[in-house]
């Protein structure tokens, strides 16, 4: 709305000052109209953005709030980290009134994870954090009873910021001044957060963190704030010890079971299946098939099972084979093999450069206990989650060319060794404690893929 302003001055000046008012200031609204639900939220269902039909206003509500639902935080998490979270679930579920709100829950997100780091290293340090001076060697220890305490000690100007550095648990000396990066750092290096692709996660969310501190005005979705809150209750639970059943950072062990991986590259179409132990007996299918028995996780890639070479995503154990489908049953029944749990983030890959070809991945203990035949050329060890995150590394250093940098920051791998075979079983010895460092049976699928130029193939 505009209207004309009349200064007060004007009746001893005898002159009129009128002012346009911008059209854009507050409408006070009654209540009914701040209870009406944003038609914008209407639009957002369960299968995407509707440009068509809208979710009635109590499915709109339920539905926003189901997204952000499973994501609770663990009983450990100090108060102040919780309170501030479940303001975020609160706004979020407000966004139903006001769309604004998903911006702010996601924007307040990424400064809630830096709240979120500070407590947990306060409360890291039972009896004070240990600093030492780099000059003299001298050693302190102060309280952290709160993490302004650890900022009034370590940080820009703090008591003991020049010339000293924080002892972690495992002895280790780092620089510390309390800024985000540092307590990434420093949450990384004594085990309360781990994977190589969360690693990479980490100067994205500095950005999105910076961005927060120095506003633009800007206007998320309810996706964005929802996918924010998820994330960030598996971050803060994994930083108090704990990780998510089906998380997508920080995710659970995995149950692995027993399967049975069958194919028949002789008849038509070269067909093949996956079998749960209790679906064998069941299994009739005519023709000449070949099984073997695994201990692996169903929905893993293992068409492409190799005793050799890591070609499935996740761990995936041999336990028989190969042989009929008739062995298998009875190999089963004989046996009666149990199940267990396995990680994989932060798994350690062993790969060779040698002819212009690179290797897949390999398991440590396989490549330690390969014969002197097959030990030549360049041999490289990886700390990587995934196996192909460790194969397309190597072939950037391979090929000469640089990681992909955006959006967070080169391949999700840590490089940890490079050399000859000899100094590779050296440092995987070093490194790796396994029970049984030999070479398995060569037991692998049969590839429905051909193999490119410059991969080893297996």
């Amino acid at each position: 709305m505009a209207g004309r302003y009349r200064c007060p001055c004007s009746r001893r000046s005898g002159w009129r000052l009128e002012a346009v008012i911008d059209s854009r200031v507050m409408r006070i609204q009654t209540l009914a109209e701040l209870e009406e639900p944003d038609r914008r939220v209407l639009s957002s269902t369960p299968q995407g953005l509707s440009m068509r039909g809208l979710l009635k206003p109590e499915a709109a509500a339920e539905f926003q709030q189901r997204m952000i639902a499973a994501a609770d935080l663990h009983s450990d998490v100090a108060d102040g980290t919780r309170n501030s979270f479940e303001r975020l679930r609160t706004l979020h579920s407000h966004g139903i009134h006001c769309y604004e709100a998903f911006t702010v829950a996601r924007d307040l997100g990424w400064l809630l994870m830096e709240q979120a780091l500070g407590e947990r290293f306060a409360s890291f340090y039972e009896g004070g954090m240990s600093l030492v001076h780099s000059g003299d060697g001298e050693e302190v220890t102060i309280a952290t009873p709160t993490f302004d305490d650890v900022l009034q000690a370590v940080g820009r100007r703090g008591t003991h910021r020049t010339g000293w550095r924080l002892r972690l648990k495992s002895g280790e000396l780092m620089e510390f001044g309390g800024s985000l990066a540092q307590l990434q750092a420093w949450a990384r290096r004594e085990g309360l957060l781990e994977g190589q692709r969360n690693s990479r996660l980490d100067a994205l969310y500095r950005k999105r963190r910076n961005a927060v501190a120095h506003p633009t005005y800007h206007l998320g979705s309810p996706l964005d704030s929802a996918q924010t809150i998820c994330a960030l209750a598996e971050i803060i639970n994994r930083l108090w010890g704990h990780r998510t059943p089906g998380g997508r950072l920080y995710p659970s062990p995995v149950d692995r079971e027993v399967l049975m991986i069958a194919w028949a590259d002789q008849e038509p179409g070269h067909p093949r299946t996956v079998l749960h132990a209790d679906q064998l007996g069941s299994f009739d299918k005519p023709g000449d098939w070949t099984s073997i028995l695994v201990l692996g996780v169903p929905d893993d890639e293992l068409w492409d099972f190799d005793t050799h070479f890591e070609r499935t995503r996740l761990p995936c154990d041999l336990l028989w084979g190969p042989g009929t489908t008739a062995d298998a049953r009875t190999w089963l029944e004989a046996n009666n093999p149990t199940t267990d749990t396995v990680t994989y983030l932060d798994r350690l890959f062993v790969l060779r450069i040698h002819d212009g070809r690179v290797s897949l991945a390999r398991r440590p203990e396989v490549a330690v206990a390969l014969p002197p035949v097959e030990r030549e050329g360049r041999w490289l060890v990886v700390q990587a989650d995934f196996p192909g995150d460790a194969f397309a590394h190597i072939r950037h250093i391979k090929d000469g060319l640089p990681c992909p940098s955006p959006p967070a920051g080169g391949c999700p791998v840590s490089e940890v060794f490079d050399g000859d075979w000899e100094d590779m079983a050296e440092e995987i010895r070093g490194r790796v404690a396994a029970p049984h460092m030999s070479l398995p049976r060569p037991v692998r699928v049969p590839s429905r893929w051909a193999v490119a130029p410059d991969v080893e193939s297996p």
